[in-house]
């Protein structure tokens, strides 16, 4: 037989071809990429030229209306004439250029909108310089005068947005060619090292090849050798098909030498030929049937089987197996254990006869100890050397043992008592024992017997039998239940009038009892107490309590307690009580009627709710007070939003006009406090926003969605991008969660963290900016924290910048409170203080760590 046909296939080596291939293309389509992303990257410098190119004829384009002899030209041939028309055109044009050019980058399309805009305000302002015309007037002069302005102002803001983009696009020309002369670096040596893999996967797919085909070989050798020494038959076959493509026979392929051993077949006879010819008697059994079965289905089928060998009667057990294109079928002889078990039944029948007539003998005598409830139990006593009883060994137990211990009573045989019973010794059950055989007189008595912590009684009998004594038990646990119920059950009333006293009197609450008809009013002894009234001498009806309520609400109360009679529900309202000391409290009371018997009887409870309306009113002018503090802080906003902003606009407009005109005319000193001036209106105009930031933060919003933190993240380094790349910093980010809040507000608290990171970063050291995240429980959180979820978000913001002292970690999050110099420093000493009332605003809460020259940690702390 070729083994290799059965347990091998050219599967591995189809796999291997494979891969091999697949990695040949896969070298050739990674250089192809890579020439294809030179060729890009060399598009887009092209590209970047083009735009930056045009910016710079456009740059050409506006200067001219900063030439007077230009705008000489416009005032002869008027605001319609063709040069301003060609002007116009020129512009429009080469704005159309840059829209096309700058398509793909949203920044600078959005400035390109805004520098459309100017441009159209700069022909309009153009247009109207000859709107006027008085000759040489005075008017017609200072008319001239103030539209010149606004056309440098125009242009002021036109060359600032140019600059932008000119500097953006030179930005990207750098990064570009950077990215270009990269991957044109890369690309031979890319190639070489695809190549080097490709012939390298070819060498180790055929060695892997080499070594396989040896392996086989040793795997073909062992396997001939197992299948000569194993004394079982392993026979392997392959189905035989009828025109339907069913499987109607077996042919055999190999058969082991065991099959002339045991059924006389020479192997090699057999080979070629067909199952149920050289095994009819798998016919007889159903056993083809379960080989079609294991073949079609691919499952393992084991049969059982007898044959008759030259007048010999056998058993085998037969397991096939599909293996290949057919089956195997291995089958072990098992007639040495089945004649084993045909003798071993032979004597199991015999002795079952022999217990049957022993059974009998018993039976009566185990009737008589079934039908009996008590225990009983018979003990050989066990002596020392002087004749001293120390032990008892159980030579029987009847089955009422079982419910009492769990036992069952054959476990218990020949085992002594105190290892079954080890309490025998402390209870005096010995002491009986021992008695009732020494004293040969019954003994009798009661003992505890303890299981899964429930505790049963019994009395007990204790009769002399030859050296030995017989015990029986009853089970009187009901009795000393009931004995016992009538002590524990005043005790416990006992207890449960003190706890009800107690927490009456804790909860300020008394309760009453009024028999209507015989206006019998009995109240708890706490409520005497509410009363200030002393237990011993006062004797109560409805209408002497009714002589405590003040008089203010006794109509209330009279409606009240009409309204429960009449509808049996019940009634909870509050009034006030003047005490016997004369003291005003608010009582509330919840009151039902009920009919027992013949009589109607009313039953309530009464607190004393004084405490509580007293801080609802508090509660009530501190709402008013909240009220008028946020009328103020809207009319705060109103005044900075508007009233403070208007005087600061103007005041910057004029700087920017003296800087067009006179900045050309200023000593040095001059400059320099012109600067001041300039910084000094820069600052303030962001000292009103940030006020104006804070006082917005709403800590009552009802607008919470869900919020994606990696989103938040994306938008804020998006935004800061030229300031991350001018500081150099390094970014790490973690995997953010989603939270319930408002976005602007995350927004505004990521961008403030962060650009605080960059502001403050070292000058030695690189900057490293880590935002992490961490879920954890409430319990975890500081204990000055007010906790008001189960779980929280950890985010963590650290910098390895400067960083600050200890002792200012609460500093710094007040308005206006600033750790350094402002000549030192920019900012406004109020974005801190936003962070932490946006927060503060979700639920949750921020702190600050800090070393000097270590940097700084600030940490969040969000309701998950």
């Amino acid at each position: 037989m070729d083994f290799k046909r059965v347990y091998t296939t050219s599967k591995a080596y189809i796999i291997l071809l494979i891969v091999a291939l697949v990695l040949l293309v896969a070298t050739a389509s990674m250089a192809y990429m890579q020439i294809l992303h030179m060729q890009k990257s060399s598009e887009l410098v092209k590209h970047t030229l083009r735009v930056y190119n045009n910016l710079n004829i456009l740059t050409t384009h506006y200067s001219k209306a900063e030439s007077e002899e230009f705008r000489g030209e416009l005032l002869k041939t008027g605001g319609s004439g063709q040069v301003f028309k060609d002007y116009r055109q020129e512009g429009l044009d080469i704005i159309d250029n840059l829209k096309n050019l700058t398509a793909d980058n949203a920044i600078q399309v959005e400035r390109l909108q805004s520098l459309s805009i100017l441009l159209d305000r700069l022909y309009s302002q153009l247009q109207q310089l000859d709107a006027v015309n008085y000759k040489n007037s005075q008017e017609a002069i200072s008319y001239k005068q103030s539209q010149k302005m606004k056309i440098n102002g125009t242009l002021f803001h036109i060359r600032g947005l140019t600059n932008q983009m000119l500097s953006a696009e030179q930005n990207l020309i750098q990064e570009r060619e950077k990215a270009y002369d990269s991957e044109k670096a890369l690309a031979p040596l890319t190639l070489l090292m695809l190549t080097f893999i490709s012939v390298l996967v070819f060498v180790l797919s055929f060695i892997r090849i080499y070594k396989n085909k040896i392996r086989f070989r040793e795997s073909e050798a062992f396997l001939k050798n197992v299948l000569s020494t194993t004394d079982n038959i392993v026979n392997y076959y392959e189905p035989i098909f009828d025109k339907n493509n069913n499987v109607v026979d077996f042919k055999i392929i190999y058969a082991n030498d065991c099959n002339r051993d045991y059924f006389g077949l020479e192997p090699i006879d057999i080979v070629g030929k067909q199952v149920s010819h050289v095994f009819p008697f798998l016919l007889n059994n159903g056993e083809l049937e379960k080989m079609k079965k294991s073949y079609n289905e691919e499952t393992k089928e084991i049969s059982d089987r007898h044959i008759i060998v030259q007048d010999e009667k056998m058993w085998f057990q037969s397991l096939v197996t599909p293996l290949g294109n057919g089956i195997l079928e291995t089958a072990r002889n098992t007639t040495s254990e089945e004649k084993a078990k045909e003798i071993q039944l032979t004597f199991n029948k015999r002795l079952e006869k022999q217990n049957l007539q022993l059974l009998d003998s018993r039976a009566f005598l185990g009737n008589i100890f079934k039908s009996i409830s008590h225990v009983i139990m018979h003990f050989k006593s066990i002596r020392n050397e002087k004749g001293v009883i120390t032990d008892f060994e159980i030579l029987f137990v009847n089955e009422r043992i079982n419910p009492v211990t769990g036992d069952i009573p054959e476990d218990l045989k020949n085992k002594l008592v105190s290892q079954v019973f080890p309490n025998v010794f402390e209870n005096h059950v010995f002491e009986n024992l021992v008695n009732a055989i020494e004293l040969n007189k019954p003994q009798e008595y009661e003992a505890p017997y303890e299981r899964n912590g429930i505790t049963t009684w019994f009395s007990a009998t204790a009769i002399k039998l030859d050296d030995g004594v017989t015990v029986t038990t009853r089970d009187i646990t009901e009795e000393k239940l009931k004995a016992n119920e009538l002590i524990k059950l005043n005790e416990q009333l006992v207890i449960r009038n003190s706890i009800l006293n107690d927490a009456e009197n804790i909860a300020k609450i008394g309760s009453f009892l009024w028999y209507k008809d015989s206006d019998k009013f009995e109240i708890s002894e706490n409520l005497l107490h509410m009363l200030e009234m002393e237990t011993s001498v006062f004797e109560i009806s409805y209408e002497t309590y009714k002589s405590f309520i003040h008089p203010d609400d006794l109509v209330l109360v009279e409606e009240k307690s009409n309204q429960s009679n009449n509808n049996a529900i019940p009634t909870e309202y509050t009034y006030r009580v003047i005490t016997k000391k004369g003291n005003v409290k608010h009582f509330k009371t919840n009151g039902q009627l009920l009919n027992k018997g013949e009589e109607d009887i009313m039953i309530g409870v009464v607190q004393d709710v004084t405490k509580t309306i007293e801080a609802g009113v508090e509660l009530r002018k501190s709402n008013l007070e909240l009220r008028r503090s946020n009328a103020e802080l809207e009319s705060f906003n109103r005044v900075a939003s508007h009233d403070l902003q208007e005087p600061l606009r103007k005041i910057q407009l004029f700087i920017s006009r003296i800087e067009d005109k006179e900045s050309e005319n200023f000593s040095s000193k001059g400059i320099e406090y012109f600067q001041k001036v300039k910084n000094a209106g820069i600052r303030m105009q962001s000292l009103i926003q940030n006020l104006l930031a804070y006082s917005r933060i709403d800590s009552s919003r009802t607008d919470f969605e869900t919020i994606d933190l990696n989103l938040v993240q994306e938008k804020v380094l998006e935004d800061l991008a030229t300031n991350i790349q001018v500081a150099n910093a390094i970014i790490k980010l973690d995997d953010l969660p989603g939270i319930k809040g408002v976005f602007f507000q995350m927004e505004q608290l990521f961008a403030n963290l962060i650009s605080n990171a960059l502001k403050y970063k070292s000058t030695i050291d690189t900057p490293i900016i880590e935002i992490t995240s961490k879920k954890i429980a409430a319990i975890d959180l500081p204990e000055n924290v007010i906790r008001t979820n189960k779980y929280y978000y950890k985010i963590t913001f650290t910098d390895n910048g400067i960083g600050f002292d200890e002792k200012y970690a609460d500093k710094i999050f007040e308005v206006f409170q600033r750790l350094h110099q402002k000549t030192e420093y920019s900012g406004t000493g109020i974005g801190l203080a936003i962070c932490k009332k946006i927060v503060e605003n979700h639920n949750g809460f921020m702190y600050a760590k800090g070393k000097l020259g270590e940097g700084a940690q600030f940490i969040v702390y969000l309701p998950a």
